[in-house]
């Protein structure tokens, strides 16, 4: 609108308005001086006129000149730029390329050819999406090319051109690859069992086989140019560059097996535990990284390696089973470091995991008790009383009259708890596991004590994690102690036998997970009155589950020749215990070295595995999101029971083959 306006006052009609009134008021006084002002004024307008004219035509022949030569030096410029061009038309279709972009391909005649066809990375590429600013980097031959686009429209022809050009950014991706293989990797190298190891060989091997232990540990970090310093005589650092360690990463951290093989006359194999930090920020973070790694590979019963990532960690080895510990002395430090913890709390509150088993609740039982002997206030966290521990609270809370009124649900514990109170959380160290996670924000008092091998999801923020994955359960360690928590400490019967209850049902009688330790446990809660007969009735099944148990044993199939898989497809409760029972049954078969059971339970998928120790549930389980031990480990998945089926066998499918490539390997 302004620009027509203006375009008005330009025109010489307009200039003339001022002269021709003054040339007629001139004519009304004097005629013949106004005539000749009139005849002025139009010669005064003919040459404006033509002066008009011709400035147009000036500006014309510049306007048109200058778009000449912008688009010669456009086409010029399209056709010389030196790098890979291509126009694509609205079906991807190669319209026009120039030499550069020809010379990426081999094929001679490019024109017509689709460019998904010659470049995979464009198939879910959205040429007309104008959010898609970034480039796309796709690796051509040995080059690393960073392709970017514009497309025109045409709103006529409902058809649209794309522009591709590509720069070469093989230089830039060397030098971040450089800088990548360059970088600080941290090794924080522990022998699991140093003190056993020494002590169970005699002592002209000893120094034999602590000498090949250092040597081979030594050898190996050499081999792939890494730095080595041995700083206690169970204790390495080592630090490499992160080009090094990718070859270790992709043996799967080999020296895992070959320090296990180690044999001089040692009764017991070395075993090693390793912590690798790569993420950090600077040296120090990543030392750190390293240590937050031991740790979990230590609580995971050791013989692994733990690798942290930013927020998440991967894990090699864990195939054996954890060595239990001769030495009580942690056990007496725990024991006392939770003694001063309830002296300094409020209150305690004891909770384990969701659907919680005999062990979870029995172990539970046991922290409550020794609550009350150090005259605290305890409270146990329970929403509802699953199938599986039935009798047992029924008997507990028979025998004990205080306990109905100290078993809270959550909504109860959530309007009592302080932040100076304590929570224990007994058989479990994962917040989303817990009874109840709402609890955990409520307090930074947090004891753990669990017998699991520590997964990705752990509790973090817990003051003290006790967590032996050589223990048979979560009883046992609680039994440890309570026994070392005073000298005139005596459990009640109705506790004592909860806590044997717990071990047994983990062990499966005494069976599977059981040391000197878990038969040490048992005889002092014999001691302090536990019936065995009276914990054999409460194991008794009614005819129903017997019943249902046979039916998931005539359900189940064999896979690999020794993995029996079986389904519980009734959706009752108590489920997940008929389920975990009939994968302890399906061992029984011949050639089954390991059973996995799906059920519904509470809405989800319920797997229960169980192995008799060649094969690690735990690390098949972990593969998709559950976690347990060596030789018993569970999961829930939010997904059909045919979905969840197909991710379990897939994830057999990747250990057997894992484990089939670790002994490949082992024998060259």
């Amino acid at each position: 609108m302004k620009e027509e306006k203006k375009s008005v006052y330009e025109h010489p009609f307009y200039a003339m308005v001022l002269p021709v009134l003054v040339s007629i008021l001139l004519f009304y006084y004097n005629q013949i001086l106004g005539a000749i002002a009139i005849l002025s004024c139009g010669l005064l307008y003919f040459y404006l006129q033509k002066q008009h004219d011709y400035n147009k035509e000036s500006i014309q022949r510049y306007v048109d000149e200058v778009d000449q030569s912008f688009d010669s030096i456009t086409k010029n410029l399209v056709f010389e730029m030196p790098f890979p061009i291509a126009v694509l038309n609205s079906g991807r279709d190669i319209k026009w390329h120039n030499g550069y972009f020809r010379n990426l391909f081999p094929q001679e005649d490019l024109v017509g050819v689709d460019i998904r066809n010659l470049i995979s990375d464009f198939e879910n590429v959205d040429f007309s999406d104008k959010r898609l600013t970034q480039p796309i980097n796709i690796p051509i031959n040995d080059k690393s090319m960073q392709f970017y686009f514009t497309s025109v429209f045409n709103d006529e022809l409902k058809t649209s051109e794309t522009f591709l050009y590509g720069l070469d950014n093989t230089y830039d991706e060397s030098i971040k690859q450089l800088f990548k293989d360059k970088r600080l990797v941290f090794f924080t190298v522990y022998l699991d069992n140093y003190e056993d190891l020494r002590n169970s060989t005699d002592s002209l091997n000893r120094p034999q086989v602590l000498g090949a232990v250092d040597r081979t540990i030594t050898e190996y970090f050499k081999k792939y140019n890494g730095v080595v310093r041995k700083y206690e005589n169970d204790r390495f650092m080592v630090a490499m560059e992160f080009k090094e360690y990718k070859k270790i990463h992709d043996s799967k951290f080999s020296i895992l097996d070959d320090v296990r093989e180690i044999s001089f006359g040692n009764s017991i194999n070395p075993t090693l535990s390793i912590g690798v930090g790569i993420s950090g920020a600077n040296p120090n973070e990543i030392y750190d990284d390293s240590r937050v790694a031991i740790e979990i590979a230590l609580s995971r019963g050791g013989d692994q390696a733990v690798v942290k990532l930013e927020d998440n960690y991967e894990y090699f080895g864990g195939k054996s089973k954890a060595t239990e510990k001769t030495s009580k002395v942690k056990s007496r430090v725990i024991s006392g470091a939770l003694k001063r913890m309830i002296n300094a709390s409020s209150d305690v509150y004891i909770m384990g995991h969701n659907n919680p088993d005999m062990d979870s609740f029995g172990s539970s039982l046991g922290v409550y008790e020794g609550v009350r002997f150090l005259g605290k206030d305890a409270y146990i966290v329970l929403n509802e009383v699953p199938r599986q521990i039935e009798n047992m609270h029924a008997s507990s809370t028979k025998s004990l009259e205080e306990l109905s009124d100290n078993i809270l649900t959550e909504d109860q514990a959530l309007a009592r708890i302080k932040p100076s109170s304590l929570i224990v959380v007994c058989d479990n160290h994962r917040k989303n596991s817990t009874e109840a996670p709402s609890l955990i924000e409520k307090t930074d008092q947090i004891f753990i004590i669990d017998h699991h091998r520590r997964g990705n999801d752990y509790l973090k923020k817990a003051t003290i994690s006790y967590i032996e994955p050589y223990a048979s359960s979560a009883s046992e360690l609680v039994t440890e102690i309570l026994n070392y928590l005073d000298e005139d400490f005596k459990a009640r019967t109705a506790i004592a036998e909860s806590l044997l209850a717990g071990i047994t049902v983990d062990t499966k009688n005494f069976v599977y997970q059981t040391g000197v330790r878990t038969f040490e446990a048992a005889s002092i809660l014999k001691r302090w009155g536990a019936d065995t007969v009276y914990i054999k009735r409460m194991f008794k099944d009614d005819f129903e589950i017997v019943k249902y148990k046979s039916e998931v044993i005539a359900d189940s199939s064999i896979v690999n020749d020794m993995i029996a898989i079986a389904h519980f497809n009734r959706d009752i409760d108590g489920s997940s215990l008929i389920a975990s029972q009939a994968a302890d049954d399906l061992l029984n078969i011949k050639g089954v070295k390991a059973s996995f059971v799906l059920t519904k339970a509470n809405n989800k998928i319920h797997i229960s595995g169980r192995s008799l120790g060649d094969i690690s549930v735990q690390l098949i389980l972990e593969r998709i999101g559950g976690g347990g031990h060596l030789t018993a480990a569970a999961t829930q998945l939010d997904m059909s029971m045919e979905n969840a089926e197909n991710m379990l066998k897939k994830a057999i499918i990747e250990y057997l083959r894992e484990e089939e490539e670790n002994e490949s390997n082992t024998n060259r």
